[in-house]
């Protein structure tokens, strides 16, 4: 394979890691927005629920097994929020490398164009 197969194919392959990437980030921005639409509607809820002041483990939580609920639903949201924001830190720097690798064989393809044109 000649040297300009190979800069046009590797190119090519970081045009398309490029692509893949930009999509996985789109994903996970989509992700992230509900992680947080998610979270704004857990902390709405506990702003209009009942201050819970019992102690754990008492005849309440026998009789009413989900009056917990809502910290429990606000520590998923939270976690499932962290995930998503590190799921979408990861796509960026993801898209960031790919976008890196492509300026660089884009580079190469050019020098090499340039090296081509000279008399």
């Amino acid at each position: 394979m000649s040297k300009r197969a190979e800069l046009e194919a590797a190119l090519a392959k970081a045009e398309a890691d490029w692509r893949k990437a930009n999509d996985n980030l789109d994903k996970a921005e989509a992700d992230r927005a509900k992680a947080h639409s998610d979270w704004d509607k857990v902390v709405t809820d506990r702003r209009n629920a009942d201050a819970d002041r019992r102690k754990a483990g008492s005849i309440w939580d026998r009789a009413f097994p989900d009056r917990r609920k809502a910290v429990a639903d606000r520590r998923n949201a939270d976690a499932v929020r962290d995930k998503a924001n590190a799921a979408w830190d990861q796509a960026r720097a993801d898209r960031v490398k790919a976008r890196a690798d492509w300026e660089k064989a884009r580079a190469a393809l050019d020098e090499l164009n340039r090296t081509e044109r000279k008399p």
